[in-house]
C-alpha cells in the first residue's frame, strides 16, 4: 500500500472587541481580503476558517463583497466554518450557561448569513479543559482543535498524532484534532517546497493527517508577511506545490476527513494551553 497524507489547513481570525476601526481596516487590507481572494482562486483547495463573531460582523458590515466570496466558497463545499464563543471568550473560564449562549450565538450567526452551522470549534488561546465538552456537544459541536503539546502532556508521542482522537466528559463525546507545532512553525515561513516536503514526511500507509490551524494574521499582518505571502507569491507557490503532489497528498477539511475516517484512539487530556 502506498503512503499518503491528508492536509487539513485551517485559519483563525480575531480582533479584540472594540478595536480601533483603522486597525481593523488595515488588517482587512493586508490579510483578510487578500487571503479570501487567494482561496477563491483555488476552488479545489478546501480549508477551514474561523472568524470571531464581532470581527465577522464588522467585516460583513464594511466589506460585504469579501463575505460574499466566503459565502460562495461555503456553498461550493470549499470552506468549512468553525465556531467558538461569539466574543472569543476562554470557554473554560466562564459558566456553562454562558458557554452555551456564546457558542450558539456565533453558530446561529454563521448559519443565518453563510448557510452553514459549524460542526467544529476553535478554542480561544487553545485552552483545553475537559469540562467544556458538555457545552460544546450540547451545542452540536462534534470536534475541536488543540495543540499537539496537549497530547504530549498526556504522555503521547508525536508519532502517534496522525489523526483525530475521541474524548468523553459527563456522557458526551467530542473529537480532538492535534495541531502540528512543526507545521505551524513552517507555514508560511519555510520555503514553499520545503514545507511540502515536510508534509510528505508525515505520510503513512493508513492515510495520516497533517493538521494545521493557526492565526490567519500570519498571512499578511505579522511583520513582512504581506510582502512574503502575496507580493513575493509564497502562498500561490505553496498551493501550486501541493497540486503538483496529488499522487500522495489529499487536501481536505476536518469535517470531511472525520466523515471518512475513524478516531486514532481515545484521549484524556490534562488542562493545558499553548
Amino acid at each position: 500500500m502506498s503512503k499518503s497524507v491528508a492536509l487539513l489547513l485551517g485559519v483563525h481570525a480575531h480582533q479584540p472587541v472594540g478595536n480601533f476601526p483603522h486597525v481593523l481596516d488595515d488588517a482587512h487590507r493586508r490579510c483578510y481580503q487578500p487571503f479570501l481572494h487567494m482561496m477563491h482562486r483555488f476552488p479545489d483547495f478546501p480549508f477551514a476558517i474561523h472568524f470571531s463573531g464581532w470581527l465577522f460582523d464588522y467585516l460583513l458590515e464594511h466589506y460585504p463583497d469579501d463575505i460574499k466570496l466566503l459565502r460562495e466558497m461555503v456553498a461550493r463545499g470549499q470552506a468549512e466554518l468553525f465556531g467558538a464563543g461569539y466574543t472569543e471568550p476562554v470557554l473554560a473560564s466562564i459558566p456553562t450557561r454562558d458557554r452555551i449562549g456564546q457558542i450558539d450565538r456565533l453558530s446561529d450567526r454563521l448559519q443565518g448569513t453563510l448557510g452553514q452551522r459549524p460542526s467544529g470549534a476553535w478554542l480561544t488561546e487553545r485552552v483545553w479543559e475537559s469540562n467544556v465538552v458538555p457545552a460544546l456537544a450540547d451545542c452540536g459541536v462534534k470536534y475541536v482543535t488543540v495543540d499537539d503539546y496537549h497530547f504530549l502532556c498526556a504522555g503521547r508521542e508525536n508519532a502517534e498524532l496522525t489523526g483525530f482522537f475521541s474524548t468523553e466528559e459527563d456522557g458526551r463525546t467530542l473529537d480532538l484534532y492535534p495541531i502540528s507545532e512543526a507545521l505551524r512553525y513552517r507555514l508560511p515561513f519555510s520555503p514553499a517546497d520545503d514545507a511540502v516536503r515536510y508534509i510528505e514526511s508525515l505520510a503513512g500507509e493508513a492515510g495520516n493527517a497533517a493538521i494545521y490551524f493557526d492565526d490567519i494574521e500570519k498571512f499578511g499582518i505579522w511583520p513582512g508577511t504581506y510582502k512574503h505571502c502575496y507580493e513575493d507569491g509564497w502562498l500561490e507557490r505553496f498551493f501550486a506545490a501541493l497540486e503538483a503532489n496529488s499522487d500522495w497528498l489529499t487536501v481536505t477539511t476536518p469535517g470531511e476527513y472525520r466523515r471518512l475516517s475513524r478516531p486514532a484512539g481515545t484521549a484524556v487530556l490534562p488542562t493545558a494551553a499553548y
